[in-house]
């Protein structure tokens, strides 16, 4: 069953499709490839509305086809999906969203002749390679773990944890639960214990939590979905623990706000300062509201830079210019993620900042690193 979300962005996708058609101008095909079904379906819709709403203030809808396929968050069907945007001559393609996906797709780019921008790919399996493939989004870096684990236990006074992470996008979630033990033990704490959950496996998620009825952790720090993410969060204040939650970046959706209500009241997470007071920001969330009738998530955020620079590379990329260098002079013109840039490899670069969850909004603390 076509759910009511969809069905809107389907209709709005033949809005841009077909937009500009009585002017009989040439298009040049986008491919958006995101995760639109499923678990983590809210990161792909969220950052395709971001780039749907760049296409429409750009006025780039009348000059630009954008083709939109949902990937359900498996990396086979994703690589089906390149395969058949280079058998349709479409060169230039926007996401995944996900970083099991990303790991599968990547590596087929330059056989297909396809340059990429994600704008929520985040592993680091990917970081520090000259390729096809760009992100707006930074990478699980050592230096990032190391901020983080500085700051919890220098900062929080946090000396012992345990690690929850979603084994699924693997991708994603080892090499990240790798570099931030081995930082957080060498600056003095510790963790207590690392467990993998699978959404696939059936387990319920309470299982999660059983040996820690007698002596649970100063702090849980939870790498998963907005689903996920908040299911835990409700079995640990169901079980009465008073430890503290981190979570990531990942999860802080709209979703996550919904499902998690009055359970996700002081939960912390590190991300990228985003400054909503400035005059593009409100425009922007002005112009998101009118059309899709919510707040942005920040995946919006993200899909919306990542086409706007996709967007105003794309003249230089036609004429066969690097993709590095074309988007990297995109980022001069920057909408909303001030002081954003790219590295010499395409990997995104942003300070990492501090903030807590009040009354279902994010109160941002001060610097990270």
């Amino acid at each position: 069953m076509i759910t009511l979300l969809r069905l809107t962005l389907l209709l709005l996708l033949a809005l841009l499709a077909f937009g500009g058609c009585e002017k009989k101008v040439e298009k040049t095909d986008i491919g958006f490839i995101g995760t639109l079904s499923g678990r983590y379906s809210d990161l792909g819709q969220a950052s395709l509305q971001g780039v749907m709403l760049a296409l429409d203030r750009t006025g780039s809808d009348s000059n630009i086809n954008l083709i939109v396929k949902d990937d359900f968050g498996k990396p086979a069907e994703a690589e089906s999906i390149i395969r058949e945007f280079s058998e349709q001559g479409v060169n230039f393609v926007i996401g995944p969203s996900i970083s099991s996906v990303a790991a599968a797709v990547v590596p087929l780019l330059e056989k297909y002749d396809i340059k990429m921008i994600s704008p929520t790919v985040s592993t680091s399996d990917l970081a520090g390679k000259r390729d096809n493939f760009v992100r707006t989004m930074p990478h699980n870096s050592s230096h990032q773990s190391e901020a983080i684990s500085g700051y919890l236990i220098n900062k929080l006074k946090i000396k012992d944890i345990v690690v929850i992470y979603d084994s699924r996008n693997a991708s994603y979630s080892n090499d990240l639960v790798k570099k931030f033990s081995e930082s957080y033990i060498r600056m003095g704490g510790e963790v207590k214990d690392v467990r993998s959950f699978s959404p696939d496996s059936g387990e319920s998620l309470k299982g999660l939590l059983d040996n820690d009825s007698d002596n649970p952790p100063s702090l849980y720090y939870i790498i998963g979905s907005a689903m996920d993410t908040s299911l835990i969060i409700w079995q640990i204040k169901k079980n009465g623990f008073d430890s503290r939650v981190l979570i990531r970046k990942w999860a802080a959706s709209n979703e996550f706000y919904r499902l998690g209500g009055d359970a996700v009241e002081g939960v912390m997470l590190f991300d990228y300062y985003l400054d909503k007071s400035t005059s593009r920001y409100k425009h922007f969330e002005r112009e998101y509201k009118k059309i899709f009738h919510k707040e942005p998530a920040w995946m919006s955020v993200y899909g919306f830079e990542a086409a706007r620079i996709l967007i105003d590379a794309l003249p230089e990329l036609l004429k066969g210019e690097n993709m590095l260098k074309a988007v990297s002079k995109a980022t001069e013109n920057n909408v909303l993620l001030s002081g954003f840039e790219f590295d010499e490899y395409g990997d995104a670069q942003l300070p990492l900042h501090f903030f807590t969850i009040s009354n279902g909004e994010t109160i941002y603390k001060g610097l990270a690193e």
